[in-house]
């Protein structure tokens, strides 16, 4: 796990289905990737919701897993720290054909807002 417990913690586990979960995270202001990305006003990069998103995939399912595509990546909305400091990701996970990766659907959002919605594939590293 590279952002878990740096820049997001875990507050709370639903897991709905064996391959469906929401994830309670609480976005950590301190975490180092603030100081350099907008420092006095910090903006949660993309790249990190991504990774956030593939880390709580990888607890749902108990298997590594790397991004083999996304088809779809969509910021519909600025999260920060301060004015998101808990949001869901929620991680919908479905089998392809030969069980060698998920398509995965999944989303950050709060109560309001939604921050992200992406749908692609994850490989299973073996």
């Amino acid at each position: 796990m590279l952002l878990k417990d740096k820049y997001f913690k875990v507050q709370q586990e639903n897991i709905l289905t064996p391959l469906h979960g929401v994830y309670l995270i609480a976005l950590l202001p301190d975490a180092d990737v603030y100081r350099g990305h907008f420092p006095h006003k910090p903006v949660c990069p993309g790249v990190c919701n991504i990774e956030t998103i593939r880390e709580c995939a990888e607890m749902l399912t108990g298997k590594d897993l790397m991004i083999k595509t996304i088809k779809q990546c969509r910021l519909t909305a600025v999260a920060t720290p301060e004015v998101c400091p808990l949001v869901d990701v929620t991680v919908m996970l479905t089998p392809n054909q030969d069980s060698s990766a998920y398509i995965i659907q999944a989303s950050i959002a709060d109560a309001e807002t939604t921050y992200m919605e992406l749908k692609g594939e994850f490989a299973i590293i073996k």
